[in-house]
């Protein structure tokens, strides 16, 4: 997947999401595959939108239809409720005009607290006149061409789409000839193409609200129908539930905002579409931001560098349900990106606003509004997405879910990663000032994916990491990462003695984030089309040449150690995870005063101490992603994007990971914990953090980048005799060595593990080969008889073999005897099997 997030197919026109494994999905939202309707009463087709005693003769004289009990609304087209009837009156300049069509669940016996709260639809729709019929059906984004080109004949007929609904119009309006339409099986019956509840029943689902502006157009029920909760197997058997279900009916803005092609040096959602009327003999993919539509007030001023404001301000709404505390911590969250916005031109460009709670018309799903949701999940995660005008990367709505359970994940992080740095944190529960800057941080993070920005873990590895220890530093770059959308979080590097200001600690909009602010919403004024613009954009992307902190991850990098996730100070992974290991071991050796409290349990101790083995094990991965990889800069036609890894700075990391890794960190074999969370567990922990090690070293693709990287690369390279010699050593050392040999089970582990990782290397499973064949081609193993790498793990593991049989002679108690046998054993067996 490109690490800018373009999304595939029609849809990703419409929705982009930043893509989060802690703090947001790393999937975006898909649309349902259109199926036939099928309900209660039918789908909503011509009979089913025939209200009980119409004629079938046609349209009706229009007061027989629109009565005197009707409860009429005015907007984008007239609405009538009529007791459990709902009517639509659309008025003929509305026939063709594209729509967003967004579903959302507001209330479900269906939601799962511990899950994510999703469902619903959006999707682009038009109300379609034929004759005595009006169609709802959605519209299709792949494919663009200019209206005039004669190749539009074809291309307007595949961006049909589905038909959604099918009504007979029950009366002409007299004074305006708009269509009255009976949509209350639309809403009330099941259809999956607009989000209904699987078997919706007609008899058991009422409407709750209808409300209609000037663009738009809500309508709020309660459907009931059966369906199997979520998470639960398909054998599980359906039953009865009840959800409550918004629909919002947008008008797409009347002139469409002119797109700004995406640019892969400058970290951006986009969507993208193919282009049948260029002058080139074919269609070209064409990718566009997404962005809100920011316009100066005042052009004279925008041109003279003064700051102006927006003429319409984006403003996130937050939800009422947001624990009352922590309302003025999100809405700082939001606020906070006004210092980026200021870079391109605009001064109170965005806020977080309170939204209305007694207001019956105002609704959190109005595809107007953006919003941040306070969700109660025990996930501990929150999102950032939003929905776009397809024709423009235009947001249209952007939004936030915030899981109630991120602030036990926030604890978690700050306490492992900082709290020797902050004597706030030395003790639990963390005050409630502290978290709801924590939380502050998250929504930042959060608001940054729904205005437009995906993950950049490249600029933060652009700080020296001595300098992230350095106070004036800190200040003189507004904190220790050069992106708020980099997942760093924390400064684990500094040193109590650095005396690091705990406002220092967690991460605020950096220069990177200002940059790509400045280079997405910038007006350029004098452009008439995204094609003009690019000298310019072009110009502000070549600043990353010489700021080396301005720089997005390479797009097509699998294996550049300075774009990896949760790391701080990655220009140096070895010194600075030698510096977050000493703040790991102060963090053990409170634990039990922080985590034990008489009368209370100790799942904390066990959450806590996990945590931190956790930790452990990401901070050493840091350093794995040095040994074959390659160091890049997104660039475009102006040199070389890539260059591996000096050969010291990987031997280096090796040897690190021989000295910290595989020897048993002792901070993690304190019995008084031990002895307190678990009868077993400890000795498999280890194993798995270090299996897992392995694994990542022994992977298909850093093993071939050796070989391949030795071939191309001129001069002095780490190759792979190299890493297998020091892994060799670091892992087997005892055992090819001399004198007494006395292995204990950690060391038993290692090696075990070890042959796991070369069986799986030479022997993969189906499931392994059939997983590695959806990835990436640069992900894949080259064929059976492709690499170096088979001979050389072979030939290792007859060097090893050759080396336990030796050194049973000189083991020194019965485990380590059988230990060396069974090696040679399960040795024997992985060559067999090869």
């Amino acid at each position: 997947m490109r690490s800018n997030l373009t999304v595939a197919a029609a849809l990703a026109t419409l929705l982009g999401v930043g893509g989060c494994s802690v703090f947001s999905s790393s999937a975006p939202e898909t649309s349902p595959t259109p199926t036939a309707s099928s309900a209660e009463g039918g789908s909503a087709g011509p009979a089913s939108a025939r209200r009980p005693g119409a004629s079938n003769d046609g349209p009706r004289p229009y007061t027989d239809v629109v009565t005197d009990e009707a409860e009429t609304r005015e907007g984008l087209f007239r609405t009538h409720r009529i007791d459990d009837e709902l009517l639509f009156e659309i008025p003929a300049d509305a026939f063709g005009a594209e729509l967003l069509l967004i579903a959302r669940p507001v209330a479900s016996t269906l939601q799962d607290p511990a899950g994510f709260f999703g469902g619903g639809a959006r999707r682009i729709v038009q109300w379609e006149r034929h004759g005595d019929a009006v169609v709802l059906r959605e519209k299709e984004y792949q494919i663009v061409a200019d209206s005039a080109d004669a190749i539009w004949r074809q291309v307007d007929g595949f961006r049909n789409g589905a038909v959604l609904g099918r009504f007979d119009v029950e009366a002409f309006n007299p004074a305006d000839s708009a269509a009255v339409i009976d949509v209350t099986d639309l809403f009330l019956t099941y259809n999956r193409e607009m989000g209904s509840l699987q078997g919706t029943q007609k008899s058991k689902s009422w409407f709750e609200h209808v409300a209609a502006f000037p663009r738009n157009v809500e309508v709020e029920a309660t459907q009931t129908g059966n369906a199997r909760p979520p998470g639960t197997p398909p054998s599980t058997p359906a039953t009865a539930q009840t959800v409550r279900t918004h629909w919002s009916m947008l008008r797409l803005p009347d002139e469409p905002m002119m797109p700004r092609w995406e640019d892969d040096r400058v970290g951006f959602i986009a969507s993208q579409w193919f282009d049948f009327s260029l002058a080139e003999h074919r269609s070209r993919l064409r990718r566009f931001i997404h962005r809100f539509r920011l316009e100066p007030s005042d052009t004279a001023a925008f041109r003279r560098g003064e700051l102006v404001e927006p003429v319409e301000p984006i403003v996130y709404w937050i939800d009422p349900a947001t624990p009352d505390w922590l309302k003025p911590w999100v809405k700082k969250g939001v606020d906070e990106w006004n210092v980026a916005f200021e870079e391109a031109g605009f001064r109170n460009a965005i806020s977080g606003e309170y939204a209305p709670a007694d207001d019956p018309d105002w609704s959190l799903f109005d595809a107007r509004h953006s919003v941040i949701y306070w969700r109660p999940s025990t996930v501990p995660n929150a999102t950032g997405g939003q929905t776009v005008d397809p024709r423009s990367g235009q947001i249209l709505k952007g939004e936030v879910n915030m899981y109630h359970n991120v602030m036990n994940l926030l604890r978690n992080w700050y306490f492992i990663q900082v709290s020797p740095l902050d004597e706030r944190a030395q003790q639990l529960p963390l005050p409630d000032s502290l978290m709801g800057r924590l939380v502050e941080y998250v929504v930042t993070h959060e608001i940054g994916h729904s205005i437009g920005f995906p993950h950049n873990m490249k600029s933060s590895a652009m700080y020296p990491a001595d300098s992230v220890r350095s106070v004036d530093f800190l200040e003189r770059m507004g904190g220790h990462v050069a992106t708020l959308m980099d997942y760093s979080r924390f400064n684990y590097v500094a040193q109590p003695e650095d005396s690091i200001p705990p406002e220092l600690l967690v991460p605020r909009v950096g220069p990177y984030d200002k940059f790509a602010v400045m280079w997405g919403y910038r007006p350029i004024l004098d452009a008439s089309s995204p094609d003009a613009e690019r000298p310019m954009l072009d110009d502000w992307a070549r600043t990353q040449d010489t700021i080396p902190w301005l720089r997005f991850s390479t797009s097509d990098a699998p294996n550049d150690p300075e774009n990896i996730t949760e790391a701080v100070g990655d220009a140096d992974a070895v010194a600075s995870t030698g510096l977050a290991l000493r703040n790991l071991e102060r963090v053990m050796g409170s634990l039990m005063d922080v985590a034990e409290q008489p009368g209370e349990d100790y799942a904390l101790l066990e959450e806590l101490y996990g945590e931190a083995v956790g930790q452990w094990g990401r901070y050493m991965r840091h350093v794995a992603a040095l040994i074959g990889g390659a160091i890049t800069q997104e660039k475009y036609g102006t040199g070389a994007r890539f260059d591996p890894v000096a050969e010291e700075r990987q031997r280096e990391a090796m040897q690190f990971l021989i000295d910290n890794a595989f020897t048993v960190p002792e901070m993690f074999l304190d019995e008084d914990i031990l002895w307190r969370i678990e009868a077993e567990g400890a000795v498999a922990r280890i194993r798995t953090a270090q299996s897992g090690l392995l694994n990542a070293l022994m992977s298909p693709r850093k093993l071939n980048s050796l070989v391949e990287y030795e071939a191309l690369t001129s001069g002095d390279t780490y190759t792979l005799p190299d890493m297998m010699a020091q892994l060799r050593e670091g892992v087997w050392g005892s055992v090819v060595g001399s004198g007494s040999l006395r292995l204990d089970i950690y060391r038993r582990n290692l090696q075990r593990a070890w042959l796991e990782a070369v069986d799986g290397e030479l022997n993969p499973s189906e499931t392994d080969l059939q997983r590695e064949g959806s990835l990436p081609a640069a992900f894949r193993r080259p064929p059976r008889w492709g690499s170096d790498v088979r001979a050389l793990l072979r030939e290792e593991l007859r060097t090893l073999g050759g080396a336990a049989q030796r050194a049973e002679g000189r083991a020194a108690d019965t485990l380590t005897r059988v230990h060396l046998r069974d090696v040679r054993a399960e040795i024997e067996r992985i060559l067999d099997a090869g």
